[in-house]
């Protein structure tokens, strides 16, 4: 190689990276012979940057010598002094300035020469420093490359390890529901089938208990277990902290009555299912059958400064409705809360997966229509509180910026996600909605 020829590091670099990447691809390296280069790589590293602090350290000692040595190689020009002895001493200088480049010359080329070196020297060192950082840059570029791989893999490993987790669950999840199925139906089934000799002593009250006995076995199933209610529940209670009476319609299985008796708060329950009200008395809870038109009509105003009804409203016709909402707002005292749970309609997967479901359900309420009948009513202060929100895993996904491959554009990703958003809100919104209707302005004492 000619000697003025400059050596292009980077490229030979590339050139001897793409040569092993071919001869790997082509399968001419066992993977323990490439293993070794990467750890002899990780323990080249260090070096590189060691070498690249000693060869900085090494310039800058370099230029500390190099600077007093150029300022002399600098030539001066001499000022004539003033006087006589300036004109001697000029006339010196130029009597013997020829003699002195001759018996000097060599030696001035030679200190001129090696400063020229010097100096070139502290440019090859600039080079080296740059090559050295390049090198080093690159590695670092091609450790982080592979770590980046790395990371994808056990994300790619760990998605694949949740879905296999999920469908497990699901598929536990649809076990244990295909046993607890199976024994409601039993219960039932006994129940269907039992001695028909009482119907015509009783008649139409045979029915009545058969058919409350098997709405408790259904809000068993289908509703969830009273745990799983309470911990809804729960969030209703700050509304009726600091109440003396408090009233639960359609109690059914006692689930709010227990939280309100956990808290120290008096309250009381109603249902028309006879089977329901004795499965709370059996818990310990006050409980008692009554219409609640006819319950409220016998009571005296302002008995109670809370009303609960949860899942009751939908059972209900558009009339009976009024009159319930009226006969609250008459029996509350002032200051007093009433405050209604449903089903909302404006979730579209309820109607598949909750609302018919219930063969006792009458029709949907719209949370907007529900808060204007008790405005309409007399209620002062009416909020409408969204529930039982749906997990995010059950929603439609959005489309990930991060993970999106294709020559798909920002702008079309935007309008999916957009799209998604919406679908989600009207399929899979809240569950459930609570009407909080206050009474007047006065607080609780």
């Amino acid at each position: 190689m000619p000697e003025n020829e400059t050596i292009d590091v980077r490229s030979l670099m590339e050139e001897i990276e793409r040569r092993v990447q071919e001869r790997i691809a082509k399968g001419e390296f066992t993977e323990e012979e490439i293993q070794n280069v990467e750890e002899l790589e990780l323990s080249i590293q260090p070096n590189v940057e060691d070498l690249l602090d000693e060869i900085k350290e090494l310039a800058k000692t370099f230029d500390t010598m190099l600077a007093p040595l150029n300022d002399l190689w600098v030539p001066h020009v001499s000022l004539p002094q003033p006087g006589i002895k300036g004109k001697v001493i000029t006339l010196i200088q130029k009597l013997f300035s020829p003699l002195t480049r001759i018996l000097f010359s060599t030696q001035m080329e030679f200190n001129a020469q090696v400063v020229r070196s010097f100096n070139d020297l502290k440019v090859y060192l600039a080079r080296i420093i740059d090559l050295t950082s390049n090198l080093a840059y690159r590695h670092y570029l091609t450790k982080i490359q592979r770590e980046m791989e790395k990371i994808q893999e056990t994300q790619q490993r760990l998605f694949r390890l949740t879905l296999r987790s999920m469908n497990q669950h699901k598929s536990l999840r649809k076990d244990l529901r295909f046993l607890k199925e199976s024994s409601m139906t039993r219960e039932a089934k006994g129940v269907l089938v039992a001695p028909t000799s009482q119907a015509t002593e009783t008649g139409e009250n045979v029915d009545k208990s058969m058919a409350d006995t098997l709405y408790l076995s259904f809000e068993d199933l289908h509703r969830g277990d009273r745990k799983e209610i309470m911990e809804r529940q729960k969030t209703y209670l700050p509304h009726f902290k600091g109440c003396r009476s408090v009233l639960d319609v359609g109690c059914g299985r006692g689930e709010f009555l227990e939280l309100l008796k956990q808290e120290g708060i008096q309250a009381r329950g109603i249902d028309i299912n006879a089977t329901m009200v004795d499965h709370c008395r059996n818990l310990g809870l006050e409980a008692d059958e009554a219409d609640a038109l006819r319950f409220l009509s016998e009571t005296e105003t302002g008995a109670f400064d809370g009303i609960f009804c949860a899942q009751v409203i939908e059972h209900l016709s558009w009339e009976a409705l009024l009159a319930f909402m009226k006969l609250s707002y008459e029996k509350l005292a002032e200051g007093g809360r009433l405050l209604m749970e449903t089903i909302n309609p404006q979730c579209l997967t309820t109607f598949s997966s909750t609302f018919y479901l219930d063969p006792t359900h009458t029709k949907p309420v719209h949370p907007l229509t529900l808060q204007f009948a008790c405005k309409a009513i007399g209620f002062t202060t009416v909020d409408i509180l969204y529930t039982s929100p749906f997990p995010d895993e059950m929603k439609l996904q959005e489309v990930d910026f991060f993970r999106r491959t294709g020559d798909i554009s920002d702008k079309l990703v935007n309008v999916l996600n957009n799209n998604v958003i919406q679908l989600n809100e009207l399929l899979y919104g809240p569950q459930d909605y609570a009407v909080l209707a206050i009474k007047g302005e006065a607080p609780l004492s």
